[in-house]
């Protein structure tokens, strides 16, 4: 006597409730988070520089006299230029092929977020090559191995536990980047994944935590 099986009683079909892609959250892009976008209207312009001696100059500002005027002092202006690179990618398909997708598929929705995520990928890693790299800033540090050979522009690396300071390291820098700025303090510090990592089990900022930091009073 035939007996039915689960086999032959299903035909395997998509699942209508689950599909699984691989795409990474937008939290993970950093390049228009440190640096924000500027809108243009044109491919090619310049824009307008002062001259930020003149914003700090000191000593000017003199006594003045009845009836005399005060000391009189100017501006200067400069101009750099831009030029933006139009970059793009696409993918295509055909209504035929839309109008027999299955119902779990939404190929236009699926299609539309690969793209934006290979330009995502692509500007990260142009931003990380052209920032992330040496000879590119006025202040730099390289990490040392040797605690005993430090020097003005070295640091212990930040995995050795015992002999490197991050928090001073730190600190450090901010105000390198102050004083070299005219006095904007930085609020951004970017690290990678492992760096961070390295950092948020550093005795030392761990003692600090430890030591009663609050959202509102910070350890650093």
């Amino acid at each position: 006597m035939p007996i039915l099986t689960p086999g032959d009683v299903h035909i395997d079909q998509p699942l209508t409730n689950l599909t699984v892609a691989y795409l990474q959250s937008e939290q993970n892009f950093i390049a228009d988070r440190v640096f924000p976008n500027v809108p243009v209207s044109k491919k090619t312009d310049k824009y307008y520089i002062y001259d930020r001696k003149e914003f700090n100059r000191v000593g000017e500002v003199k006594p003045l006299a009845p009836r005399t005027r005060p000391e009189r002092v100017g501006m200067s202006l400069s101009t750099d230029t831009y030029s933006i690179d139009v970059r793009a990618l696409a993918t295509d398909f055909d209504f035929e092929t839309l109008a027999n997708e299955d119902t779990a598929l939404n190929i236009r929705a699926a299609q539309t977020n690969m793209l934006m995520t290979r330009m995502r990928l692509d500007k990260e890693l142009r931003w990380i090559s052209t920032y992330f790299a040496t000879n590119v800033w006025d202040t730099e540090y390289d990490g040392v191995a040797n605690a005993d050979n430090d020097t003005a522009a070295e640091v212990t690396q930040w995995d050795d536990y015992t002999n490197s300071t991050p928090i001073v390291d730190i600190t450090t820098a901010k105000t390198a980047a102050f004083l070299a700025s005219g006095g904007f303090m930085p609020n951004i510090m970017v690290v990678t994944m492992d760096v961070r990592d390295t950092l948020i089990n550093h005795p030392d900022i761990l003692a600090r935590l430890n030591g009663g930091a609050t959202v509102t009073d910070t350890a650093l």
